[in-house]
């Protein structure tokens, strides 16, 4: 019995002295309002540094995926497309399945604008593959697919993609993918 109270004692006595668990959570947001501050301000470099003290310091009150999908967004303002590539699917394995498709664009986007058009092409069609009823992003990584085929030379695919994110033609979007699909095979 006395041995009980002692060691509970002791714990109450350790957590009222030491009560980091709490103060890092605050100190996390705290980082982490800061860093979207900074970002907001287009401090990128800045704000990386506090997102990524954010992600070595895992909270609770803060959800990882956002943490890195802000590092991605940093590095991609930077410029620094394969760092925002690797911060985006950090992202992806920390989301839940109804926020990927966005991810999924970024990391497609990222390649594409690194020059990788054939990779460029298998990360775009990764959404209408795996996200097939996210929206927009089906058809936006269709009319990215074709603009990077059609870089590689490749205007058959190039057309079928562009005619893939023309939907049925009714937005000014839809419409605007239709024509490239179109002006594509004549060339």
């Amino acid at each position: 019995m006395r041995k009980t109270l002692l060691v509970t004692f002791l714990i109450t006595l350790f957590f009222s002295i030491n009560p980091q668990p709490a103060a890092s959570a605050a100190d996390a947001s705290r980082e982490y309002n800061k860093a979207n501050r900074l970002f907001s301000e287009g401090r990128f470099a800045d704000a990386l540094e506090l997102y990524q003290g954010v992600l070595a310091k895992p909270s609770d009150s803060i959800n990882p995926g956002d943490v890195y999908t802000r590092i991605g967004d940093s590095y991609f303002r930077l410029q620094d497309y394969r760092n925002a590539r690797a911060a985006y699917r950090g992202a992806l394995i920390k989301q839940k399945r109804s926020e990927r498709a966005p991810t999924q664009y970024w990391i497609a986007f990222c390649t594409f604008l690194a020059g990788k058009d054939a990779e460029a092409v298998a990360e775009f069609l990764k959404i209408p593959e795996f996200y097939p009823s996210s929206g927009m992003w089906v058809g936006t990584a269709y009319y990215w697919a074709g603009r990077a085929s059609e870089r590689m030379g490749r205007k058959d695919q190039a057309a079928e993609y562009y005619r893939k994110a023309a939907g049925n033609g009714k937005s000014t979007q839809e419409r605007f993918a239709l024509k490239k699909a179109n002006a594509v095979k004549s060339k």
